[in-house]
Parts: C-alpha cells; structure tokens; sequence
C-alpha cells in the first residue's frame, strides 16, 4: 500500500469525491488520484508535480513528506532510463501570451506620449506670435475757430465838427460827413476780420462705432494714424484738402460740415476717402 492510500481514506471520511477535491484545489482529477494510487507515469515536471502533491495535503491536512519521498524515489530511479515528461500547463501559454501583447500595448502608448510631447514643444517655438499693433492716443480736437470780425467790439462814430449830438448817443456828423464815417467804420471792421484766423473750408467729423484704425492726413501736414473704438469723436479741419484711410469701413459715421455722409462701407473693408484738391 503506498503512502497515499491513507490521503485517500482521509477524503472519504471528509465525505469529497475526486472531482470535488479537483475543483477546489483546481487540479485535474488524474493527477489526484495518481497521488492516492501512486502512479506517477505521466506527469508534469517536478516543480508542478510537487506543487499538486503540497496542495492535496494542505487540504487534507496531511503530512506531505511520505508521499513527496515516494515520488522522489520513482523520480531518481527513471532519471537514467527515460527523462521526465515534460508538460507545460495551457494557463502558463496564455499568461506569457497577455504579457507579451500587454508590453507591445505600454511601449506603443509611450511612443505616442513622447510624440505629443515632442510635438507641443515644436509647435511652441516654430509659431510666431502676431505683432500687437500699438494704440495712439487720440488727440483732442481743437477749439472751434472764432471770427474776429464778429468779436470786435463795435467803435463809436468820431466827433466830427458840425454834427449833431442826438438824446442819449455819441454827436453824429450830417450830410456827406456822416457817409464818409460810415465808409471808415465799414472798412475798419473788414481790416479786423482779415487779421484774424478764418474758417477752415472742411471740418469732418468722424464717430466710432466699432473698433477701427484711421490714417488721415490734412493739407500738407504729416498724415496721422489712431485706434478709434466705439464712442470716440474726432474732428478734421483743413483748408484745401483731407485724405482719410479707414480699416473698417463700417465701424465710423461721418459728418462733412455738418452734412451727414453715407456709409463708407461694409465692415471688415478698407476704404480711402478724400476731400477737396
């Protein structure tokens, strides 16, 4: 009788078939009755041979020594005639099989993460960023031009000998003398007028209602370019000519003394205008 039958008798006392036992220790049935008969022909290497044979008595809460003992001795004694039946279980296959694919998976995940890195930090440093176009301040419009001739304080009429002083005014010359002092204050109100500044022919009057960049330019003075945004007004006086340049044909109204003017166009649309010669 060899040292398993008493593993046997243990597990009909336990009341486990062989397919029971093989279910729970998930080892097939030959191999657990080989152990209780102890045929040995046909099994796996050692390692896996030994390890069935550890489990079985851990469940029955056997000792495993005389029927590791009786399977070394069989193992020792073929060694010489014929070499082991070497088995490799179908869960091993599998198993070396998903770790395989698992790090072809890992390795082509950091691939394309070094990809997307490289290519963020390329795009950074080969894209240029767009100029930031610099704002002008508006220069405030001047103070609307006043006529001297209007402004000149009326001068009384000179005494002159022979005239009549009228109830409550200054004396007033008769006959071809009053006329000669008109003609003097008349021709003293025009010299008055002539020295000071006169009206400019054109006052354009521009008023933003969207965001735009005008370059505009008067007479035969340097041109002037300014950021206009929604609310700001500027007026262009000039005497012979004005030449306007809009970014944004849409975003201004314009007044030309005081005459609305149509629309300069559509928006997004660069438009040139100008006045006079």
């Amino acid at each position: 009788m060899g040292a398993g039958e008493s593993w046997k008798k243990k597990r009909v006392a336990l009341g486990k078939s062989i397919d029971d036992m093989s279910s729970e220790l998930r080892v097939a049935p030959k191999y657990l009755r080989a152990i209780e008969e102890g045929t040995w022909e046909g099994w796996p290497v050692r390692v896996f041979s030994t390890g069935f044979i550890r489990a079985y008595a851990r469940k029955l809460s056997m000792d495993p020594e005389p029927v590791l003992s009786e399977y070394f001795r069989y193992v020792d004694k073929k060694a010489g005639a014929e070499p082991p039946l070497q088995v490799r279980p179908e869960w091993l296959e599998r198993e070396k099989q998903r770790g395989s694919r698992r790090t072809v998976y890992m390795a082509a995940a950091g691939v394309v993460l070094l990809l997307g890195i490289g290519l963020a930090w390329y795009s950074t440093r080969t894209i240029p960023r767009p100029p930031r176009v610099p704002e002008i301040p508006v220069a405030p419009a001047p103070p609307p031009a006043v006529d001297n001739a209007l402004a000149t304080p009326a001068v009384p009429a000179p005494d002159i000998a022979g005239g009549k002083k009228e109830k409550g005014g200054p004396p007033q010359p008769a006959g071809q003398d009053r006329k000669t002092a008109a003609g003097a204050a008349t021709s003293g109100a025009a010299v008055a007028g002539a020295s000071g500044p006169t009206t400019p022919a054109y006052q354009l009057l521009l008023e933003a209602k969207e965001t735009t960049w005008v370059f505009y330019g008067r007479d035969d003075e340097t041109p002037v370019d300014a950021i206009l945004r929604p609310g700001d007004r500027i007026t262009i006086r000039a005497q012979r000519k004005i030449f306007l340049k809009l970014g944004n044909a849409a975003g201004v109204a314009a007044t030309l003394n005081g005459k609305p003017l149509p629309p300069f166009g559509e928006a997004g649309k660069v438009k040139v205008y100008r006045v006079g010669q």
